[in-house]
């Protein structure tokens, strides 16, 4: 599991690096395009969409699951089963 998880993140690391590195091309972009160089607008927006985007994605399932019927602790219908399987 340790080789596995090395390997993984391996090959993630230069997606992560590549996404910071065109943060700063859009810095510079910005500053070519207006004269205005404004690094922590671009900066901070970045983490905040993250944050945003994560606080979504864990409320549409909980919308999904309450549209197909899923009750907690209780036995699963047959419309909340497939909606389970097609939101995974």
């Amino acid at each position: 599991m340790c080789c596995f998880c090395t390997l993984a993140y391996l090959s993630s690391s230069f997606i992560y690096t590549l996404n910071w590195a065109l943060i700063s091309d859009a810095v510079k972009y910005g500053e070519w395009k207006t004269g205005i160089r404004a690094e922590c607008l671009v900066y901070s927006s970045y983490p905040f969409w993250g944050e945003m985007l994560q606080a979504v994605a864990g409320f549409i399932p909980r919308i999904v699951l309450a549209l197909v019927g899923y009750v907690p602790n209780a036995e699963l219908s047959e419309n909340a089963l497939f909606g389970i399987r097609n939101l995974i």
